[in-house]
């Protein structure tokens, strides 16, 4: 297929906003890619008036959903019809065992006859969510293999150019799983830190990062009682960081868990200008 047939990664810094304004990666796209990824200088965390208005506005947005179709209609009643949306898809190596139940012992990455779990996903947020995003061009990440671990992201394309539509992002996934080798540890921080970058060139415009994962960020057996490991505390620093930008995250589960961690988690994130971090406690398993 040419071009698109390689899968560039990059490091999360190259994403996130600084005193520069956003990443030259995104004011050098080609053609194709959508304007509103242009460069915008000085859109950098908010100022109080600002704040004051992400959270009378985003305030309204739950925190307790057990589908994606009421994500969908809490969106809609805070009046937020005209999202951005963004996905990032993880790709750590516990996507090899925690389809033990849900999933008949099988990879959750698994490319066959039927959907995988991911495939699922994508396609039920697809037909849920993609009204909300008015120019269907929606830039896909993965993080967790291999070549990115903890540190960085993928673009599904070279050039970061955006899916055009749940679609194609559905035929990217299956295109680009085979080639990869899932790795980890797990940390939502570059996949958030990308979202930010984008939401922060746009001028305000409200985006919706889509976290489709198997579990909880890593947190290794040595660290002590309250205590954080380096990946949930960098999570936490950008869930904090994300919430002074127009951008909701949603974590959609897949597989077999464990979630209550991540709502615990959720509920312990020190103070954020709006509560901008959603868990979706259900499990997409292959009978659904």
């Amino acid at each position: 297929m040419g071009q698109k047939d390689s899968k560039p990664s990059y490091n999360s810094a190259d994403y996130g906003n600084s005193s520069n304004g956003y990443n030259s990666r995104y004011a050098n796209t080609p053609s194709s890619y959508s304007p509103r990824y242009a460069s915008s200088a000085g859109h950098n965390v908010q100022q109080p008036e600002a704040q004051a208005r992400l959270q009378r506005k985003y305030s309204r947005i739950g925190d307790d959903y057990r589908s994606v179709s009421q994500v969908t209609e809490a969106l809609a009643q805070a009046g937020l019809e005209s999202s951005n949306l963004i996905v990032g898809i993880d790709f750590t190596k516990s996507n090899e065992w925690t389809g033990k139940i849900s999933y008949n012992r099988r990879c959750l990455h698994d490319i066959g006859n039927t959907p995988n779990p991911y495939e699922q996903a994508i396609s039920i947020i697809g037909r849920t969510l993609s009204a909300f995003d008015e120019d269907n061009l929606i830039p896909c990440f993965g993080f967790g293999d291999a070549s990115t671990h903890d540190q960085e992201v993928f673009s599904f394309y070279p050039e970061n150019q955006p899916c055009n539509g749940f679609e194609e992002a559905l035929e990217r996934y299956r295109e680009i799983v085979p080639t990869l080798r899932l790795a980890g540890p797990t940390s939502f921080a570059p996949i958030i830190e990308t979202a930010i970058g984008i939401a922060d060139s746009t001028g305000g415009q409200y985006h919706v990062l889509l976290i489709i994962a198997d579990g909880q960020v890593t947190r290794s057996v040595d660290t002590q009682s309250g205590q954080l490991s380096p990946q949930e505390r960098g999570t936490i620093d950008a869930i904090v960081k994300a919430s002074h930008f127009p951008l909701s995250i949603v974590l959609v589960g897949v597989g077999d868990g464990p979630w209550d961690m991540m709502h615990k988690f959720d509920d312990n994130i020190p103070a954020r200008s709006f509560d901008n971090f959603q868990v979706i406690a259900i499990q997409i398993t292959c009978n659904l």
